[in-house]
């Protein structure tokens, strides 16, 4: 069942987040707390078996690399920030479901794409072949060496419901 991200999730968030760092980026209880202030999408799925959390193109959120590229390059876009599913569960169409529900979410207030980002370095292969049939097409790619690291950036377009 998807449903909102709850305190008692929280430590399973954590934990999932550190297990899958070198694709995503640390978190910790704060800046948790600073996503989730921000996150007008932020579900979980299975008793926080997998979460999502997404903003709007315009949220407030200063120095976000990946943010500031899509937006100069997609127009009224709904930002997938982050998906993590336990590797426990990975398989059993969780990730999926919670990104079919985003989509209705996003289309439903009115946006026109979803975008998000994929590591190339360290590459992440599984979840660029999830994106891809998903529906998701490549916008481009770059390069953050401050980082080390690198991502391919997609969008894939919304039907209205």
């Amino acid at each position: 069942m998807i449903g909102p991200i709850l305190k008692s999730h929280h430590a399973d968030l954590l934990r999932m987040n550190a297990q899958f760092v070198h694709w995503l980026s640390p978190l910790d209880q704060a800046k948790l707390d600073y996503v989730l202030i921000r996150a007008t999408y932020q579900r979980q799925i299975n008793d926080g078996a997998g979460i999502l959390l997404a903003y709007p193109d315009t949220v407030v959120y200063p120095d976000h690399k990946n943010l500031t590229w899509l937006r100069a390059h997609v127009q009224n876009f709904f930002y997938i920030d982050r998906i993590i599913i336990d590797a426990a569960v990975q398989g059993q169409s969780l990730g999926r479901r919670l990104y079919e529900d985003v989509e209705r979410f996003a289309a439903l207030a009115g946006y026109d794409h979803l975008a998000c980002e994929v590591n190339t370095r360290p590459n992440n292969p599984g979840s660029h072949r999830f994106h891809q049939q998903m529906g998701f097409k490549t916008i481009g790619t770059e390069n953050y060496p401050d980082y080390k690291a690198a991502v391919r950036y997609y969008s894939k377009a919304l039907d209205r419901f």
